[in-house]
């Protein structure tokens, strides 16, 4: 049975929605060149750019997956979700400041310096852009799931009037507008987030009340991964687990496009690196308040939700989750929990701030993915290889056609998601990174980084990670089983690994193997864009 739409819900979004209008139209009249809608002029200070960071990287995955992750399988996630905040600093080492000071307007940029070779932005962009249709797809999936709290319409009309929304301000306004409205948004998204979680606390009577909700619910939540709940796989749920979300989302934070082209919109070296300390602050509090609704979820919903009430109390999550499912049309149900948790407390204000919040963190990144891949498709493959005129003489007009493009691409996808968020989020972010990932980091570090390793891991390791990804999907059935299973050992569920983990340490060696056997680089090369770059970072 559909529940009626709450007015004050609606206004509070309203206000919200509001403000990013006003900030995408005042960015437009900012708008003078391409280097404004590309990366922003290279104006933005340390707060501003550090909270944009943050909303660009933490994704409706965050939001929404992280605590339907821990509703799926109680599986105590807190460690692992600690330990990506606790590596955001080492980016500032890793890529921040070396890539500040080189400056360049592209993620493709540096790619094609470095190993001498422009033809790498033709597969850097097929990459990039897999990348990108994922992602924009998963933050329209989750803007959708929050229009849907807030209207109580059908999924697919929320996809739609999300979809025009986000065109609306990263086609007009650029990475000024993506800029501003991000670093807005992480505001917004942080206080929905904190204050969705102060409600239940509340509502539980402390966090005594807390810990006992999470334990029924999740008898070993609390314990570390080395007591891990029973789930009967070494790599999804031990120590070694912790160990590989960390390298997967922290690597990722430090060689992701849409994170790396955020060092380049920033003053100057010292703000890329104070810009991750705002990031990293913002985000660790925005990371307790999800845990804290991610381990009551199921306990709130089973005990307080409006659908589990009106059952007198007689349903499970699941089952109101599947109620919800039925009337809505939603496809990736599980992804809802979250905003069950709140809707259960009743509050129409703790509901609109939350569904405001939603809002903001999914168009941050469906934004910043946005300007990406049209920076890619307009600017490296139009002017630079092509050698377009056209695009050359409107480049705004052209990355703005880019970004409508594949708005509406992520739109078709989201229509019928092929998986949960936080999945899709970590398909991109293995794809990308042990494709692309080896090449930046040892191109930077790494004196003997070599032009033919640079596309020999970037075809290799796409291809693998794109079929090690597909066939556990959909031969497997589960997209973290290990692609081999059912070849090498006979089961089909022999081992976990999340989210194909295993392919970011091939990939690096490969890349030091294929190195150290091909021709090493020109001396004036390396001196140009390793030596003088990471000098004194």
């Amino acid at each position: 049975m559909a529940e009626s739409v709450d007015p004050v819900v609606i206004a509070i979004v309203a206000i919200y929605l509001i403000a990013v209008v006003v900030i995408g139209y005042y960015s437009r009249v900012r708008l003078k060149s391409a280097v404004d809608y590309y990366v922003a002029g290279r104006r933005l200070g340390s707060v501003v750019n550090g909270l944009a960071l943050q909303s660009t990287y933490f994704s409706p995955a965050s939001m929404l997956g992280l605590p339907a992750y821990i509703f799926l399988i109680g599986y105590p996630f807190w460690w692992g979700m600690m330990a990506i905040v606790a590596g955001m600093p080492i980016a500032t080492l890793l890529t921040a400041a070396a890539l500040r000071k080189y400056a360049p307007v592209s993620f493709a940029d540096y790619y094609a310096d470095r190993f001498g070779d422009e033809r790498l932005r033709w597969w850097i962009g097929i990459i990039v852009i897999v990348g990108s249709i994922l992602y924009i797809a998963l933050s329209l999936v989750g803007m959708a799931l929050f229009m849907v709290a807030i209207l109580k319409m059908p999924y697919l009309i929320a996809l739609i009037i999300t979809t025009v929304i986000t065109m609306f301000y990263v086609v007009y306004g650029g990475m000024i507008a993506t800029s501003w409205n991000a670093a807005m948004q992480a505001v917004v998204m942080t206080f929905a987030a904190i204050i969705a979680a102060i409600a239940i606390v509340w509502q539980l009577g402390g966090f005594e009340g807390v810990y006992y909700a999470a334990l029924k619910s999740y008898p070993k939540i609390w314990n570390t991964p080395a007591d891990a709940p029973d789930v009967p796989h070494l790599l999804s749920s031990t120590w070694i687990a912790v160990i590989g979300w960390f390298f997967v989302w922290h690597y990722g934070f430090a060689t992701m496009p849409y994170t790396v082209v955020r060092f380049f919109t920033t003053m100057d070296i010292k703000t890329a690196r104070r810009s991750i300390f705002w990031c990293t602050l913002a985000a660790g509090a925005f990371y307790v308040a999800l845990q804290l609704i991610g381990i009551t979820s199921k306990y709130m919903i089973e005990k307080y939700h409006p659908i589990a009430v009106a059952a007198g109390g007689n349903m499970t999550a699941t089952q109101v989750l599947a109620t919800i499912q039925k009337t809505y049309g939603i496809g990736t149900v599980t992804d809802y929990s979250m905003i069950a948790a709140v809707e259960a407390l009743g509050n129409p204000v703790v509901l609109g701030i939350l569904c405001a919040g939603g809002l903001a963190v999914a168009m941050s990144t469906a934004a910043g993915w946005a300007v990406v891949v049209n920076t890619i498709i307009a600017r490296d493959w139009m002017v630079k290889l092509l050698k377009s005129k056209k695009a050359e003489e409107r480049p705004i007009f052209y990355g703005r056609l880019v970004a409508f493009i594949f708005l509406l691409i992520g739109f078709i996808v989201a229509i019928q998601p092929p998986a949960l968020v936080l999945d899709l989020s970590g398909w991109a972010f293995i794809v990308v990174i042990c494709s692309l990932g080896p090449g930046l980091v040892l191109g930077l570090w790494w004196k003997r980084a070599t032009r033919a390793a640079m596309w020999i891991t970037a075809i290799v390791m796409f291809i693998v990670s794109m079929v090690a990804w597909l066939r556990a999907h959909l031969v497997l059935g589960h997209h973290a089983r290990f692609f081999l299973d059912d070849i090498l050992f006979g089961n089909p569920n022999a081992l976990i690994t999340p989210h194909q983990v295993w392919t970011i340490p091939v990939g690096f060696i490969l890349f030091i193997i294929i190195s150290l056997l091909t021709k090493p680089p020109e001396e004036e090369r390396v001196q140009k864009y390793c030596v003088e770059l990471t000098k004194e970072v």
